[in-house]
């Protein structure tokens, strides 16, 4: 039986696989809300050098003018 790396609990997984699906689907929510943190970070940074302002509307959603 194979033991998964990051909880130590045992698995039925195959060649490759180290860790358990749980273990699996955190590390990837994980990178995914990176991504989305780093992509929102580039989108703002390019509205600014194009001399827009960040502001939020009257109904709460945020738009830039």
């Amino acid at each position: 039986m194979k033991v998964c790396e990051k909880c130590g609990i045992e698995i039925n997984g195959r060649d490759g696989e180290n860790t358990c699906p749980d273990c699996d689907k955190e590390t990837r929510s994980k990178a995914r809300r990176a991504r989305a943190r780093k992509d929102r970070a580039d989108r703002e940074y390019v509205m600014e050098s194009c001399g827009l302002v960040k502001v939020r509307g009257a109904l709460g959603g945020t738009y830039w003018e």
